[in-house]
C-alpha cells in the first residue's frame, strides 16, 4: 500500500521551454538579448527532436522524481506558466508522473505578457504568479485542499534530500503559518525591494490558500504599479513584503538540494 503519510500537494511553478526560464528572481536581460533568446538561444530549453531532453526539462523531471522518492502519497501539481508550450512528446511523459498539469501557453494574457514586458524578469515574475492564482483558484473551487496538511510550492531543479514529513514543514510550530528559510539580501536591489524570500522551496498549512489567493492579487498589483513606474519586480521580494512575519516558520536548515 501507498505511505500517505506526507499528505501533501506540491506545485511546481515551471517555464520549461522559455527562453528565461529560471531567471525570476533577478533581471538579466534587457530587449535585444529578449529578441536573442526568442530566436537561436531558445532551442537550448528545447527539445531537440530528437527526444533527447535538455537541462531545463532535465531540471523538472529531477524534482518530480525527487518528489515521488521522498514523498510518496503526495500529490503534485505542474504549472506550466509561459508562452511557449510542452512538446507532445514532454507533455505525454510528464502526465505520467504528475497528478494535475495546468500549461497557460495558449492564454491570451500569457502571450500578451510575453510581447509586451519590457524584461524577461518581468515576463517571468507576472506570468509565474498570474498562473499560480489561476491554478490555486481552481483547487479552491474543487475543494482540492482539503485533504492536504500542506501545499508546497517548488521550482525545477530543487530536489528533496529527505521526506518532507520529517521537517519543520510539519511540526506543530508551522500549523496555520509558511515556513520559508530565511529572508536575504537581494542583489542590486534596495529599499523595499531589498529583502526576500526564496521562491524555490517554501509551503504553507493548506488552511492558509484562500488569503494566499488574496495576497497574489495584491502582489500581481504592486508589480504592476512598479513596473508602470520603470521599476524592476521580484517575485522572492513581493513575498517577503506582503506575507505577515508573524504567520512565517522559518526552516534554517532546509533539507533540499539545488536552492
Amino acid at each position: 500500500m501507498t505511505d500517505t503519510s506526507t499528505n501533501a500537494l506540491f506545485i511546481i511553478t515551471s517555464a520549461t521551454n522559455a527562453p528565461y526560464t529560471e531567471i525570476s528572481g533577478r533581471d538579466t536581460a534587457n530587449n535585444d538579448n529578449k529578441a536573442a533568446c526568442n530566436g537561436a538561444s531558445a532551442s537550448s530549453n528545447t527539445s531537440d527532436g530528437s527526444g533527447q531532453s535538455v537541462p531545463s526539462y532535465d531540471n523538472l523531471m529531477a524534482t518530480i522524481y525527487s518528489i515521488n522518492t521522498h514523498a510518496p502519497g503526495s500529490r503534485i501539481a505542474l504549472v506550466e506558466y509561459s508562452a511557449y508550450p510542452l512538446s507532445q512528446p514532454q507533455h505525454n511523459a510528464l502526465i505520467e508522473h504528475v497528478d494535475y498539469l495546468m500549461s497557460y501557453s495558449g492564454n491570451e494574457q500569457i502571450q500578451r505578457l510575453d510581447r509586451q514586458l519590457r524584461s524577461s524578469q518581468a515576463i517571468a515574475s507576472f506570468s509565474e504568479l498570474t498562473c499560480l492564482m489561476w491554478f490555486l483558484q481552481v483547487g479552491q473551487h474543487h475543494d482540492l485542499y482539503k485533504s492536504f496538511n500542506r501545499v508546497f510550492k517548488i521550482s525545477p531543479g530543487v530536489q528533496l534530500l529527505a521526506p518532507p514529513a520529517d521537517t519543520v514543514h510539519f511540526s506543530d510550530n508551522a500549523k496555520g503559518r509558511y515556513v520559508f528559510p530565511n529572508a536575504t539580501l537581494a542583489a542590486n536591489a534596495t529599499g523595499a525591494l531589498a529583502l526576500q524570500f526564496s521562491n524555490k522551496y517554501w509551503s504553507m498549512d493548506a488552511e492558509l490558500v484562500p488569503s494566499f489567493i488574496a495576497l497574489l492579487q495584491q502582489m500581481l498589483q504592486a508589480m504592476h504599479e512598479l513596473n508602470e513606474q520603470g521599476q524592476a519586480v521580484s517575485v522572492p521580494s513581493m513575498l517577503y513584503k506582503f506575507i505577515d512575519a508573524g504567520k512565517i516558520f522559518y526552516d534554517l536548515k532546509p533539507n533540499v538540494t539545488g536552492q
